[in-house]
């Protein structure tokens, strides 16, 4: 295949965060960067092979299959890492292997300090380097005073003919860098961590390519709400071209041979591990399908939405999509109360988000134990002006008796800030543990 220029921006799933970089591998290295990454790599192949770690495989896999076991303990800190292993304390130099040096020191992080049942394997991922092209019409946004801060939509998409400018989405593989990075990456950590290419990035990538939220984007969040009102026939034509778009997308990447299975330690969804017993499917020859692979949808831009006008515009597009793979996930941050029973309609649904505003009773008798129930408690409790320990173990106390006959997930994310006290994320987590196993 053509080779894309300028070399693309990659992502590279971390498992524990996803970024975007730009960097490639260089061709002097220091001996002393190499020294400080292939130390990491043989920590992780320690932690890797003990007993304990072999057990958070088998209770994640055993908890997405569906059979009752203790509640899982997941913590993904997400902006908090700038706290946790702040940028500044990395000793790598070379940009590329700082990306692994990151990565190494998280998954150590995981077993050694904070022990949440977060497993770590010997895989070390090395992504496809791709593209996916543009869908006709670009978003625009304004300028966030940070890198972490809000920033304003620009409506591009300001009358019905502009949705006629809708393409489909092609993808590119830039074999050439692809190769490239694999064989480094393998001649720096072969002999000590199973290099992998990483198709599954490419998966990762689609699932989060929203149709309801590119177009609440490219309309204006105020905009579509009306649209929906005034004009519901122009909200269905976007939604559908929208939605071939995709279908085209992920089904040409099926018959070209590149999807790759997120059964493993593949973050899915909105917060958790792709282990299960029940993919891939038990016809799976080793050829690669949708229907070996989680899928996931959200719609959080659409909280606001009535069930009725969810049901119109938003869920039948999402089954649509959700129908080729083999099993799903479906939410994010909104609060789906009002919602289970439209949601259930989503064709091998298996995990479903439980937001913190959630009426968890609600989402208890819907969810019963024939779905992973995906709570997420509320992050503000680690961002309070102090850290109060009581409260933590009541409002955890409180959630899993709440949910104590369903198939949980108990997963701390979004967090942003510790207020520079990163060891509350650990007290927080030796807090759940401990009333997890009162739950088994």
């Amino acid at each position: 295949m053509k080779e894309i220029k300028p070399v693309i921006k990659q992502k590279l799933e971390r498992r524990i965060v996803s970024d975007l970089f730009e960097y490639i591998p260089s061709e002097n290295v220091e001996h002393r960067d190499l020294a400080v990454v292939r130390d990491l790599a043989r920590k992780v192949k320690e932690i890797s092979e003990t007993d304990a770690n072999k057990e958070k495989i088998r209770l994640i896999r055993d908890n997405n299959s569906l059979k009752k076991t203790r509640p899982v303990v997941l913590c993904f800190p997400e902006n908090g890492y700038r706290e946790i292993i702040p940028p500044e304390t990395l000793k790598v130099k070379d940009p590329f292997l700082k990306e692994y040096e990151f990565y190494l020191r998280a998954l150590i992080y995981h077993s050694q300090e904070l022990d949440d049942d977060y497993p770590v394997i010997s895989r070390l991922k090395v992504p496809m380097v791709f593209d996916i092209s543009s869908r006709g019409i670009d978003e625009e946004w304004g300028q966030a005073h940070d890198d972490s801060g809000a920033a304003k939509v620009t409506q591009v998409i300001k009358d019905e003919d502009d949705i006629d400018k809708l393409q489909f989405p092609s993808l590119s593989i830039d074999d050439r860098a692809t190769t490239r990075n694999l064989n480094y990456v393998d001649s720096v950590f072969g002999d000590i961590l199973d290099v992998r290419l990483y198709k599954t990035a490419i998966v990762q990538y689609f699932v989060t390519m929203g149709l309801m939220g590119y177009l609440a984007r490219a309309r204006g969040m105020d905009q579509i709400f009306l649209d929906m009102y005034d004009r519901p026939g122009w909200v269905h034509k976007g939604m559908k071209k929208l939605l071939d778009g995709m279908l085209f997308l992920v089904e040409e990447t099926e018959r070209m041979g590149l999807l790759g299975l997120n059964n493993a330690d593949d973050y899915i969804g909105t917060g958790g591990l792709g282990y299960t017993h029940d993919l891939p499917r038990d016809d799976f020859d080793g050829s690669v399908r949708l229907l070996d692979l989680w899928g996931f949808r959200e719609t959080q831009e659409m909280q606001g939405l009535s069930p009725g006008m969810f049901e119109e515009f938003v869920i039948p597009y999402e089954i649509k999509y959700l129908e080729r793979f083999g099993l799903n996930y479906y939410g994010c941050c909104e609060d789906l109360s009002r919602k289970f029973k439209l949601v259930k309609k989503i064709p091998r649904l298996r995990r479903v988000s439980v937001a913190p505003w959630t009426d968890m009773k609600i989402a208890s008798q819907e969810l019963e134990d024939k779905y992973v129930y995906v709570w997420k408690p509320n992050p503000s409790i680690l961002a309070m002006e102090t850290f109060d320990e009581d409260l933590v173990r009541q409002t955890i106390k409180n959630g899993l008796e709440v949910s104590k006959h369903n198939i949980v997930n108990m997963i701390m994310k979004d967090t942003h800030t510790f207020r520079n006290e990163p060891q509350r994320l650990k007290k927080w987590c030796r807090i759940a543990k401990e009333l997890s196993l009162e739950y088994e």
